[in-house]
């Protein structure tokens, strides 16, 4: 690893590097590969949406998810999905999202239509789990704090197997090539089994990838068998839930996932199988689109690893920090979290820093990550790590062996970067802790459980002082969905403390060095 990162992966000149990372974040918006699995009729969807209450299809499935009744238009479809609304204009830095040929989409960000043989084809993609909202801004790379994804999968499998080709017809008016596109997705859901998260904000993607593959054969391709009957698999049954990451930290890895126990091959092409596993496609199909799309993954990976986090000055003043108070926290974290985190160079350090504007004095300059990262157990919640055990079996398939994508389970967690750690509220991979005071303090004094929220109101949603959730309830989010309980499976926020700002039990820090620290950490 190279210091400071690689933004530029593929070493492309300046103006490749501008182009690939446009046409990277537009795959990112509209998912990319056509040999895809799960396509839905988009028109035939369109007219059942919008058809009379009296509709048996629209009845069938109001029977299977009650949401369905509440979905009048596209739109609200998406809403549910937990899809953002695109930017009025393009924008730049973080908050870049570039509109395909130009032109503002008609449809949420990672609502996705694609052009087939069989007329037009809906899905999602990436932005799904990697954009959201920050106080009116959208950020591409930054983790949705309520995707749907895993729901919408679930609740569809429920419902597609007990719709007939002939109902499907009758009620969206579905012409001949339409229910084809139906027939074939039915066909690759057979081979999909989703899980419902835990709690809304975490994902299960993974267990949607291992209980996939325990629905098909176990040869080199894991094929899709004529009939396909589920093997036994422990994710099942075992919580080992995860946030989604953000998209800036990877230029500083060189193993993926939270636990690291991706140690080997390209991690977006690594996440294009893993995602076409989960839609039941067929690996001979998908190994020869990736084979005649590789710019398609160069592009997508140069995107995701240029990534730039926001800076908390785009939306709080910079003269409401204190650079004395700065410096003192950033002593504090050299003391007790650089050994893990790495070290951050500021701009305040600088010869000519009283030259600099406020803002331009709160940067980071460089980040010295350690180039190999140890994978370190800490006492958080070990289900995660736990649960990559299902998932050694990719490293038997053919595509995976072809593109060196090794899968080895650890025993805990890699100390991830810390730039843009105040964007990226609740913390720890299983969002147990609703701020950085929180995860400053001792387990026992943590509290057992918190209100989440959308970041829209940076004043009413966001609690400046301990960054991350207030401690109020929301005013709009009455639901209990929203309610985080530690105390469940796979949600214990302990850990991260012992050894590392407390010692026996005993505080190392003390309340004032908390709050420099915080500051300090909100710059980065």
């Amino acid at each position: 690893m190279p210091e400071g990162g690689r933004a530029n992966p593929y070493l492309l000149d300046d103006a490749q590097l501008t182009t690939s990372i446009r046409e990277g974040r537009i795959h990112s918006l509209h998912y990319p590969i056509t040999a895809t699995g799960l396509l839905l009729p988009y028109d035939a969807i369109e007219r059942l949406i919008t058809a009379d209450s009296s509709n048996p299809l629209k009845k069938l499935l109001q029977s299977f998810f009650s949401e369905f009744a509440d979905i009048k238009n596209y739109d609200d479809l998406e809403a549910q999905i937990g899809l953002h609304k695109y930017p009025a204009q393009e924008n730049s830095g973080p908050y870049f999202v570039p509109f395909k040929d130009g032109v503002n989409p008609p449809h949420r960000m990672g609502f996705t239509v694609q052009e087939t043989k069989n007329g037009k084809g809906f899905t999602v993609s990436c932005a799904e789990c990697h954009s959201a909202n920050l106080f009116g801004r959208k950020v591409i790379g930054l983790t949705n704090r309520f995707p749907q994804a895993n729901q919408f999968f679930v609740k569809g499998l429920k419902a597609t197997p007990n719709v007939p080709s002939a109902l499907f017809k009758w009620s969206t008016d579905a012409s001949a090539a339409e229910v084809e596109m139906f027939k074939t997705a039915k066909q690759s859901m057979s081979y999909v089994e989703a899980k419902m998260p835990v709690q809304l904000g975490l994902d299960t993607s993974l267990a949607q990838v291992a209980l996939s593959l325990a629905k098909r054969g176990q040869d080199d391709w894991s094929s899709r068998t004529e009939n396909p009957a589920s093997r036994a698999e422990p994710l099942r049954n075992f919580i080992a839930d995860s946030k989604p990451a953000v998209w800036w930290n990877a230029k500083y890895k060189n193993r993926w996932l939270s636990d690291g126990s991706i140690v080997s091959g390209n991690p977006i092409f690594t996440n294009f199988l893993w995602n076409e596993i989960g839609r039941g496609t067929d690996l001979h199909e998908l190994d020869q689109w990736l084979k005649e799309n590789a710019n398609v993954v160069r592009d997508l990976t140069t995107a995701v690893f240029s990534s730039e986090a926001p800076h908390i000055t785009d939306f709080f003043a910079a003269e409401k920090f204190n650079l004395e108070e700065l410096k003192r926290g950033q002593a504090t974290y050299m003391q007790h979290c650089s050994r893990c985190h790495g070290e951050y160079e500021k701009a305040w350090d600088l010869a000519n820093a009283n030259e600099l504007s406020a803002s331009d004095r709160l940067k980071t300059t460089l980040v010295r990550y350690t180039p190999v990262r140890p994978v370190v157990n800490v006492g958080t919640d070990p289900q995660r790590f736990q649960g990559m055990k299902s998932l050694v079996q990719l490293n038997n398939l053919a595509i995976s062996k072809i593109n060196g994508i090794v899968v080895e389970p650890q025993q805990g967690y890699v100390p991830p970067p810390l730039v843009g750690i105040w964007a990226r509220w609740p913390y720890f991979h299983n969002n147990s802790a609703a701020s950085l005071c929180d995860v400053l303090t001792p387990t026992a004094k943590r509290p057992q459980g918190y209100w989440a929220r959308e970041a829209n109101d940076r004043e009413k949603d966001f609690d400046m002082a301990c960054n991350g959730y207030p401690v109020d309830k929301p005013a709009l989010n009455t639901s209990k969905d929203f309610w985080y309980d530690t105390r469940r499976i796979g949600m214990r926020n302990t850990g991260h403390d012992e050894g590392i700002f407390v010692k026996d039990g005993s505080l190392l820090i003390s309340p004032v060095e908390r709050h420099a620290l915080i500051k300090f950490l909100q710059t980065l």
